[in-house]
């Protein structure tokens, strides 16, 4: 399977999220795709392009007040209908 040519655009949040993604990974920090760990550069494209629908990272902070984890989660309409089981 051929891999989509980003535009200009996707290639710059491309390359701003995985330069973010590498500094928290270099820290410890664990980073997941709607729940599952992916390489940091399927994450990126995919919160990218936004083909797929839009992903927001959900910050997650220990007990010492340390990041501990990002969760990039779907949010929108596919988002709602998986929770309310009805597309609003």
């Amino acid at each position: 399977m051929k891999k989509k040519k980003l535009t200009k655009e996707e290639r710059r949040r491309y390359d701003s999220l995985l330069k973010m993604m590498k500094r928290y990974e270099k820290r410890g920090v664990e980073i997941t795709l709607a729940g599952e760990t992916l390489s940091l550069e399927e994450i990126a494209a995919v919160c990218a392009v936004k083909e797929h629908g839009s992903y927001m990272g959900d910050f997650v902070w220990d007990e010492e007040g340390e990041l501990s984890e990002i969760r990039y989660e779907k949010i929108g309409e596919a988002a709602e209908e998986n929770s309310s089981g009805t597309i609003r």
